[in-house]
């Protein structure tokens, strides 16, 4: 059986989702939890795929990993969770033997910021990159720079201000350098018009890197509808992960500087 788990983790914790040699990463986490637990056969190569490679230091509460599972969907779930460590299984999916995981329908990708930044000012901004653009100047990814956004807005949710992104699929640092530009203009440092010539325009123009502890992979969607399982443990890990991506604020201690408010600058000036 070829199955699909939507996992939650803390991207603190890890050195980005992609394995690599000698450094703790989701990806190696789940293959290491998925064998422990007895789902995989550790003899075979189980094609375990993602559907987001996040970077170093970003959370998600919505990726997708698939694999070939010898158990079925809710016992691999529940096995998967009671090994795993700093990754949750939330719900499952049985897929075809031939599913890309990498073919979303859509990716959701929330930063957050402290409660003193202009929400109007950061969606104005925003909003410049909705539909189809060449983002050469707004990604690290050199070969592949076209890709279309299909909404962009910033908001207020409880003690945070949010800048929301849903694409079916984004580019390296892209949602980063978008966060960043943003709030260049909330900062006065560039306008609207800045940010519409750099889109599909030849010269390149840095707009910064924002930090990436405070972008959150909300979810990944597809056209289908995954299982959710219950598990009150899994839960209760996932609305503290949730909690502390909201209210912390630790990540707030990554925006002095060049990305504080225009109103927390004027405080600390």
């Amino acid at each position: 059986m070829r199955a699909a788990f939507k996992i939650a983790y803390d991207g603190v914790a890890f050195h980005g989702f992609a394995r690599q040699p000698n450094v703790r990463t989701v990806e190696g986490e789940v293959l290491l939890a998925l064998g422990r637990a007895g789902v995989i056969d550790t003899r075979k190569d189980p094609r375990l795929r993602g559907a987001s490679r996040t970077d170093r230091g970003v959370s998600a509460l919505g990726n997708v990993v698939a694999f070939d599972s010898i158990l079925s969907a809710i016992p691999a779930v529940r096995a998967f969770n009671g090994k795993a460590r700093g990754v949750w299984a939330w719900a499952v999916a049985e897929v075809p033997d031939d599913f890309n995981v990498r073919r979303a329908r859509e990716r959701w990708y929330r930063y957050l910021l402290s409660p003193d930044h202009d929400e109007a000012s950061l969606g104005t901004a925003a909003a410049i990159f909705v539909g189809e653009h060449d983002f050469r100047n707004f990604t690290k990814d050199r070969s592949r720079t076209s890709a279309r956004i299909d909404a962009a807005s910033a908001g207020r949710i409880e003690d945070a201000v949010v800048l929301d992104f849903r694409a079916p699929g984004f580019r390296w640092n892209l949602v980063r350098r978008l966060v960043a530009a943003a709030l260049e203009v909330e900062a006065g440092r560039a306008t609207v018009e800045d940010l519409e010539r750099g889109l599909d325009g030849p010269a390149r123009a840095d707009f910064g890197l924002a930090p990436a502890e405070s972008l959150t992979l909300m979810d990944v969607a597809y056209d289908f509808e995954f299982r959710r399982v219950p598990d009150p443990t899994t839960v209760t890990r996932i609305r503290r992960l949730r909690e502390e991506r909201t209210r912390s604020f630790r990540f707030s201690e990554a925006l002095s500087g060049r990305f504080a408010s225009p109103a927390r600058a004027a405080r600390n000036g």
